[in-house]
């Protein structure tokens, strides 16, 4: 088995339960795989702005895939982003406000290459869980009728998160059956879907660096708990689905590593490198 990279989902994958992991392995495993030339690659639902404070001291030995595929950085230059339309990012935040009550939705953004946006009448509590997983947050006046032009950004995503009441469900087959034709959305786990152009997906961020490093499909080690990582596990026989992931993730993912609190994806890391 010849690797070239390798790629592990966040929450839920490589990170425990406390939103950190093993630096200190972690640091020793990424020597070891860059010497025999395999890349590494944190491929996440957040941001990239997150990415950076979680990696801050291996950044410029790993390649990033953000916002669930949207938005794709090599050597800390930006390799790739597919933004929403403007029309589409005003559609879907209609669709958000008449298909659901206020008291439905826990936590909703904007996200942006440059930042991510809420409401500046977000509530303390729902902008600390937010900012937990977009270290780049900023407030704005009526989220509900926010544009790109607007933000002088471009709109990557957006994400809901339901309360832990709601039907999850059934709010996602209304949230889907509703969505402007052309986007799609992608559980990401702890009741949130996240909404982009329906051609992303973390398989066709990670294309990008495989063209780009010239990795064949079976060439590659994915790493994943949730159904928007279910692209990259399935893009490979390689893909290990953690034992925590969903069951529906386990029952399409032939490997499986431990839970992401026993160090997991480390611990399947290190037999490439023993």
């Amino acid at each position: 088995m010849t690797i070239k990279l390798v790629a592990f989902d966040m929450d839920g994958t490589f990170l425990n339960d406390q939103n950190t992991y093993n630096h200190a392995r972690f640091a020793e495993l990424l020597t070891k795989l860059r010497a025999k030339g395999i890349h590494v690659v944190a491929a996440s639902g957040s941001q990239y702005q997150r990415l950076q404070t979680q990696f801050e001291q291996f950044q410029d030995q790993m390649d990033f895939v953000s916002q669930n595929g949207a938005v794709v950085h090599s050597n800390g230059d930006l390799l790739s982003v597919t933004a929403m339309p403007a029309e589409a990012v005003a559609a879907t935040l209609d669709v958000i406000h008449q298909q659901f009550a206020p008291s439905d939705i826990a936590e909703h953004l904007v996200a942006g290459l440059k930042s991510a946006y809420v409401d500046d009448q977000i509530t303390p509590a729902a902008y600390e869980l937010t900012h937990r997983y977009y270290d780049h947050l900023l407030k704005v006046p009526s989220l509900a009728t926010i544009t790109p032009e607007r933000l002088q950004d471009q709109v990557t995503s957006i994400g809901v998160t339901f309360q832990p009441g709601v039907d999850f469900g059934a709010a996602l087959q209304t949230l889907r059956q509703a969505l402007p034709a052309g986007l799609g959305s992608q559980t990401s786990g702890y009741n949130t879907e996240l909404i982009s152009e329906g051609s992303v997906n973390k398989a066709a961020g990670l294309r990008h660096l495989q063209a780009r490093y010239d990795v064949a499909d079976d060439e590659l080690m994915t790493f994943g708990d949730n159904e928007n990582d279910l692209s990259m596990l399935t893009l490979t026989p390689h893909g290990y689905a953690m034992a925590n992931a969903t069951d529906h993730v386990k029952a399409q993912v032939a490997h499986h590593a431990g839970t992401n609190n026993a160090e997991g994806v480390l611990d399947v890391l290190a037999t490439l490198v023993a």
